[in-house]
């Protein structure tokens, strides 16, 4: 019982400790560590760790949350967003038609039609 003891006095001690550590620090196999610790009942269970914002990171997160406004003032893109259950639809109806030209003319220049504003 001196190994399954100073296996669980070591999970005590830190309980991130990985099963390779414990047998490295031990001296003894990583199988054995896994046969103790599965009939002492414990398992491995996943744990979130939120990640540290650097400076920078914190910046770059601003940025990215204030480039589609500032990108609106110029191009109001929002205009044509149609929500729905949660789900962003561009809604843009605009019918492109070609133009027949002759060799190397250049086709005649057509200004784009307003947006449709359909429910």
């Amino acid at each position: 019982m001196d190994k399954v003891d100073a296996i669980l006095e070591k999970l005590e001690q830190d309980l991130i400790i990985t099963s390779y550590d414990i047998a490295e620090e031990l001296g003894i196999d990583h199988k054995t560590v896994l046969i103790h610790l599965k009939k002492a009942r414990y398992k491995k269970l996943n744990t979130c760790v939120p990640h540290e914002l650097t400076e920078k990171n914190l910046i770059n997160h601003v940025l990215i949350c204030d480039s589609p406004l500032k990108y609106n003032e110029t191009e109001p893109f929002l205009k044509i967003l149609i929500t729905d259950d949660d789900k962003w639809i561009s809604y843009d109806q605009n019918v492109r038609k070609r133009l027949w030209s002759k060799g190397k003319q250049a086709p005649e220049t057509i200004a784009k039609p307003e947006l449709a504003r359909n429910k």
